[in-house]
């Protein structure tokens, strides 16, 4: 069976609700890939993929949401298949269990990847109610699985992995369960750094935090979070089509503070009047107001360089790099955090 039958066979079951394992090895080192079907009994109406090493497993969960706007399943799955392998190669300094939610996608629904303010609109009883706790409860789902399959108990706390869609997903998700979050490394999202005040709405400030979400913002547990953006030094070359600034000019087409659809038109329009018109602006008083207030958040900008690779300037091999390295601060901080057992 090659690759493409292979994920046909696993969407056809995934489909029936049906779990798929396979087993694979890279450098030597052997991964149980775990491609896992909605579980309404546990209240996960979405399917994930899920990475358990075998040997010299890290305790620190690994979470990047997908990053296809898709309602194809076979091609949802194929890309979170391929986001997960990229983080075992990421990750192999210290190889660790990876979760990739497939969080649904249409067009004509919420923006869901982005945990958008409609994304919490629905009721109970709808399937993508509340996909953010959906997600917590994936994350509780694998920590049992880690457990079961080589002994390892994962610390409450994850490193969460995003870029582009993925790291807004990743900014508004640390937003909302910042007690679950030991690094948050981001790329590409710039644009949408969130600033916890309570004279702007969500998703980049709290204004509406306690309506929304039936709790308090706990910026304590949010202040612990090592929070680590990279972004492209050509990130705005990109123009879009169909978005203007108050000047009429086209803005970049990854900056959402622009794009209705993920940032409602006043929190926008309040944003960029705070804060600058122009992303990097934007991102550098974003960065130093969040300094200032106490958190541990850098912004590292690698010039010459794309958010795409359609021109061959994508950040490719610099964007990796800046993963692992953050990956591995984060293992060795909490290394050194373990008390000596003598």
């Amino acid at each position: 069976m090659n690759n493409k039958e292979l994920l046909q066979y696993i969407t056809k079951e995934i489909d029936r609700n049906h779990d798929v394992d396979v087993n694979y090895t890279l450098k030597g080192k052997s991964y149980l890939v775990k491609f896992m079907s909605a579980n309404i009994f546990r209240k996960i109406n979405m399917p994930c993929v899920m990475v358990i090493p075998y040997e010299n497993c890290s305790d620190m969960l690994v979470l990047e949401s997908n990053n296809l706007e898709s309602n194809d399943l076979e091609k949802s799955l194929g890309q979170a298949n391929e986001t997960a392998f990229e983080l075992i190669k990421l990750t192999d300094y210290k190889p660790a269990p990876i979760l990739v939610p497939i969080i649904p996608s249409e067009m004509d629904l919420p923006y869901f990847q982005q945990l958008s303010k409609e994304s919490f609109a629905l009721s109970k009883d709808d399937k993508n109610y509340r996909i953010d706790e959906q997600i917590v409860a994936m994350i509780e789902q694998a920590k049992k699985f880690v457990k079961m399959e080589n002994g390892t108990k994962l610390q409450n706390k994850i490193f969460l992995n995003g870029y582009s869609s993925s790291g807004v997903f990743a900014q508004r998700f640390a937003l909302l369960h910042p007690e679950l979050i030991d690094t948050a490394c981001i790329g590409g999202a710039s644009g949408s750094i969130p600033l916890p005040s309570k004279n702007i709405g969500y998703p980049i400030g709290i204004q509406d935090y306690e309506e929304l979400f039936d709790k308090s913002f706990d910026m304590e547990e949010y202040s612990k979070i090592k929070f680590r953006y990279y972004v492209a030094g050509l990130e705005t070359s990109d123009k879009a089509k169909d978005r203007f600034d108050e000047n009429g000019i086209p803005v970049s087409e990854h900056d959402m503070s622009y794009f209705e659809r993920s940032v409602p038109l006043d929190v926008g329009i309040k944003q960029r009047s705070v804060l600058g018109m122009e992303l990097f602006e934007r991102a550098e008083k974003t960065v130093k107001l969040l300094k200032n207030s106490g958190l541990n958040i850098e912004h590292t900008i690698i010039p010459g360089r794309e958010h795409s690779n359609k021109n061959g300037l994508g950040l490719t091999s610099l964007g990796d790099a800046f993963v692992d390295t953050t990956y591995k601060n984060s293992i060795n901080t909490k290394e050194k955090e373990v008390p000596d057992a003598r």
